[in-house]
């Protein structure tokens, strides 16, 4: 009976990381597409962690952190804190990203833009 107890405990503090068994895995290697200027990669790894990386003109960022999947909806929550102004990385930090078919779809405030799997 303490055993279950355990287990199941544990299965509480696991990230998910899937959206339903209907959705294939969501782990992969992404790259942005649809973003005017602007040039993100996106790696998600199965145990829940991620990096990224974004340019945007001369300036630019990279994020490591941990993702979660919750209502059809991907969160990045980034422990990687800016470096300076100009410092890009930010952008991860509690970045949502809607799961559409063949995308992981985000607004940046100038329209919808995807993250790809290649």
């Amino acid at each position: 009976m303490e055993l279950k107890a355990i287990f199941f405990a544990a299965l509480i503090w696991l990230p998910t990381t899937q959206a339903s068994a209907d959705t294939p895995p969501l782990d992969g290697h992404y790259y942005l597409t649809g973003a005017m200027e602007m040039g993100a990669e996106l790696l998600l790894r199965k145990d829940g962690t991620f990096d990224a990386g974004v340019a945007y003109g001369s300036a630019d960022g990279f994020a490591k952190g941990t993702w979660q999947v919750e209502n059809n909806t991907v969160t990045l929550k980034s422990n990687t804190k800016p470096a300076s102004n100009s410092d890009l990385s930010s952008l991860f930090q509690d970045l949502q990203l809607a799961i559409e078919p063949n995308c992981l779809a985000v607004d940046f405030g100038n329209g919808k833009a995807c993250f790809r799997r290649q």
